[in-house]
């Protein structure tokens, strides 16, 4: 899955700043391996449709197809370890208060809160309306070199979240950028129990439950729709194609459940090579069956296809052209506008051409359209 490590391995240690890229799950630091280089090519076509929405609009230039409607309100009030912290008083209608634990102590309603457990500190943005209404949680997971403010600069789900009725949640990896990255077998446990203390301490909705991340974060995120397909309503990897951990679209494997997808991987990927993400679409489409449809979108830079299948799954890939930073090309956000300047940043994220669509609005509307059956 690595592509030119060596080279950029070279430039890291010489200026002591790491770039983004991926490690397969087996050290904290990524090492190098065979390179490759990115190829590009327009792959088929898939379904059309406008995304519906529910509780707002979401901003952005593109909507992605399926059905529109949003899972039904009700959440599980579940008891947790009330320990010390600020209190919620209970919502409006009878829907229950928050129940901090010794992790999320404080359950007031606000965009940044930073929870410090598991060895891991946790961005959680809590909106007004969840302490009066069940709402919707995502994860959102960064890549290698990056934190969770640097992952929100680029997707901008904190406030397309706080718009729509979602808790967002930015883990942080450790050690701190540039040197940040996830370990599979380490850190896939800390994140699994954090978001289910977050469903229980704020009586979360569970038929909106969705998974993204970038880069090694959406290495995680095919991890964590293969293993907790039961939970994740729907998923968004990005810039990280199946690795050899990810095996349930492979030899005969598929994960419990049909989980709608939305894949997104540049053509001139530097760090991560696109046929990569060649192998795990064509996987995806042979486990779950499915046809090609009419494009959702394209032009000269992308192309948004859609597949479905008789049970009506959805699994949507975007490949695009557009570039960003010198060393790491096509592995970049559409339509970001990170300013870069983050503690350890390495350079911004974003890709450097005009989008025509942006990738945080991209994962809000198919979320809102594919909440849990």
């Amino acid at each position: 899955m690595r592509a030119l490590w060596p080279s950029l391995l070279g430039f890291l240690v010489a200026s002591t700043s790491y770039a983004c890229g991926s490690d397969d799950g087996d050290a904290k630091t990524a090492t190098g391996g065979s390179a490759g280089s990115a190829t590009g090519g327009q792959s088929g076509s898939g379904g059309g449709g406008t995304a519906g929405s529910a509780g707002g609009g979401v901003g952005g230039t593109s909507a992605s197809g399926g059905t529109s409607g949003v899972g039904g309100s009700g959440g599980s009030a579940t008891s947790g370890g009330g320990s010390g912290g600020a209190g919620a008083s209970g919502g409006s209608g009878g829907f229950p208060a928050p129940v901090p634990d010794d992790c999320i102590k404080d359950v007031t309603a606000k965009p940044d809160h930073v929870f410090d457990c598991s060895g891991l500190k946790w961005n959680l943005s809590l909106p007004a309306a969840c302490l009066t209404q069940a709402c919707g949680l995502i994860f959102d997971v960064h890549g290698f070199s990056m934190s969770g403010k640097m992952e929100d600069a680029n997707t901008g789900l904190v406030a397309l979240g706080e718009k729509n009725g979602f808790i967002v949640v930015n883990p942080n990896a450790d050690p701190a950028p540039p040197l940040s990255g996830w370990v599979a077998g380490e850190d896939d446990p800390k994140v699994f129990d954090f978001l289910k203390r977050t469903m229980q301490a704020f009586h979360v909705d569970a038929k909106r439950v969705h998974f993204t991340g970038f880069s090694q974060g959406g290495d995680m995120t095919w991890r964590f729709l293969c293993d907790h397909a039961d939970l994740i309503a729907s998923a968004a990897p990005a810039g990280f194609g199946q690795s050899a951990q990810e095996n349930c679209f492979s030899k005969g494997k598929a994960p419990s459940r049909e989980v709608p997808i939305l894949y997104m991987h540049g053509t001139k990927d530097a760090l991560v090579p696109f046929s990569s993400a060649v192998t795990s679409r064509d996987a995806v489409i042979q486990v779950f069956g499915m046809t090609k449809g009419t494009p959702v979108s394209s032009d000269g830079m992308h192309v948004w296809d859609r597949y479905t299948n008789a049970k009506g799954t959805v699994f949507e890939m975007i490949q695009h052209d557009y570039t960003g930073a010198a060393l790491i090309q096509g592995h970049c956000y559409p339509g970001s506008t990170d300013p870069s300047g983050q503690p350890g940043q390495v350079f911004s994220f974003k890709c450097n051409q005009t989008a025509a669509f942006t990738w945080g609005a991209a994962v809000m509307q198919f979320f809102l359209a594919h909440p849990m059956p």
